[in-house]
């Protein structure tokens, strides 16, 4: 049963922020410098566990944070829903290449936002006037062996990071007003931790229940260290609060639906049978000119497709996202994630939002962004609305297959169109390759003087860090 605070707190709207994409967008988060060392110090923090960072607040779930949430703490509204990302800096990072922070084996659940310096993470349900979290990781220092070179300097460096992120978790709780933070318990945290992989309860331990211990005065409080914000005032470890701006120039995205013929099988049977001898050499055609051409684009795959595909398309540095898991009817995101559980979006077939497509169920299955039309979307330049990013497409290909419209002409018109606009999404199928590979590298040409060509996991992570709190 709830008390009456936790049941008067869930009266209270969600905190809901709709973020716009434009070309200037403005990013908050909090910064402890090397100068600041002495405040942690001060605060009771080792010199061994400290090291130069930042720490953004985002308006996101983070992986497997809404599923986490409702099963820890009860809170199911996406818009409750944080994510805490804390980036060493420089000096402590100037050591490392670049390949540490973005190699997708070591930073396994990719939420680097296209940043150098991702040390830790951690998903926060915000109920009432109470933090609860969930998940509080570290792919690069638990995951670094896989890069042994840089295994011993890594460990070294970056020790502390889950002492610092409870800093940074308590930072955020008292900036939004909350009055306490709730902890998990390592016992809780392992229960909660799938149970397909090896749990070593030492680091479960390290992480969840010494570090908090030291650090704060904290309650035992059914399985979760409560710990109260006006009783620890003096642990927490002063950061200085900066923005920053993200500045884009003129945003083009090409998405590429990768269906083969499974869009025409019920309708026309004759082109899905063509599309499904022809499509694998457009793909083929079209990576091989956007390599020459130096672009990288959005590929949409449908989830059937996506082993026999992935290979070809990441060799290059293409983005990844779901179109659907068959293209037919029934649910789709369950059946995705059986296919992969990392790639963040997802591009439904037609541009049809079903009403399995919810906030609530795109969250719950770890995905960051839809991708649809203009119109279905009703909107003309990326949104980020309860912790979904939604980035609408203004034109594809599919006039040059239904009505005739030549290459040049759909071509004449994507031009005009972004020449006028700040943002704009092209979207071109696999199965229509025949209408416009032969001028594919032409089109590239001419875009690329007039437009930054992006993929939607980037702009995505623009308008998370804009969200910051």
């Amino acid at each position: 049963m709830l008390s009456a605070r936790r049941w008067l707190g869930r009266l209270r709207a969600p905190r809901v922020e709709p973020v716009e994409w434009s070309r200037s967008l403005k990013v908050r988060f909090r910064e402890a410098s090397a100068a600041e060392r002495d405040g942690f110090l001060a605060a009771g923090y080792q010199a061994r566990h400290f090291f130069p960072h930042r720490w953004y607040a985002l308006q996101k779930c983070g992986p497997d944070g809404a599923r986490l949430a409702q099963g820890m703490s009860g809170v199911r509204e996406p818009g409750r829903l944080w994510q805490l990302l804390l980036y060493a800096t420089s000096p402590a990072i100037d050591e490392f290449p670049d390949q540490l922070f973005f190699d997708p084996e070591l930073n396994w659940h990719q939420q680097h936002s296209n940043r150098r310096g991702l040390a830790a993470s951690v998903s926060v349900a915000v109920d009432g006037d109470t933090a609860y979290t969930a998940a509080h990781q570290s792919d690069l220092v638990q995951r670094i062996s896989r890069h042994r070179t840089f295994k011993t300097r890594v460990e070294r460096v970056f020790q502390g990071w889950h002492r610092l992120l409870l800093n940074a978790i308590a930072g955020f709780a008292a900036d939004q007003g909350l009055h306490r933070v709730l902890v998990p318990s390592a016992q809780l945290a392992m229960t909660h931790t799938d149970q397909s992989r090896t749990v070593q309860p030492e680091l479960f331990e390290r992480v969840y229940d010494r570090a908090v211990r030291h650090q704060f005065a904290v309650t035992p409080d059914r399985g979760w260290w409560r710990i109260e914000l006006k009783r620890n005032r003096g642990a927490l470890a002063p950061t200085t609060r900066r923005q920053e701006l993200i500045e884009s120039p003129r945003t083009l995205c090409l998405a590429h639906d990768i269906e083969r013929g499974l869009g025409h099988r019920d309708v026309e049977p004759e082109f899905a049978r063509e599309a499904d001898r022809e499509a694998p050499a457009a793909l083929d055609r079209m990576l091989e000119i956007e390599r020459r051409a130096g672009v990288r684009c959005t590929y949409d795959v449908v989830g059937t497709l996506l082993e026999e595909v992935r290979a070809r398309i990441e060799r290059d540095g293409h983005c990844l996202a779901f179109h659907s898991y068959d293209h037919g009817p029934g649910e789709q995101l369950q059946a995705c994630r059986r296919v992969d559980y990392r790639i963040k979006g997802y591009r439904p077939p037609r541009s049809v939002l079903t009403p399995e497509l919810s906030d609530s169920a795109l969250c719950w299955h770890n995905f960051e962004w839809l991708a649809s039309s203009e119109y279905s979307l009703g909107s003309r330049v990326p949104r980020l609305v309860n912790r979904v990013v939604r980035i609408p497409i203004l034109l594809d290909d599919f006039s040059m297959h239904r009505d005739g419209v030549s290459f040049d002409e759909w071509a004449g018109q994507a031009i005009r169109l972004l020449k006028e606009r700040e943002f704009m999404v092209l979207s071109l199928h696999d199965c229509y390759g025949k209408h416009w590979l032969p001028g594919y590298e032409r089109f590239l040409t001419d875009l690329k003087q007039l437009a930054c060509l992006r993929t939607l996991d980037e702009v995505a992570a623009d308008l998370f860090l804009a969200s910051a709190a």
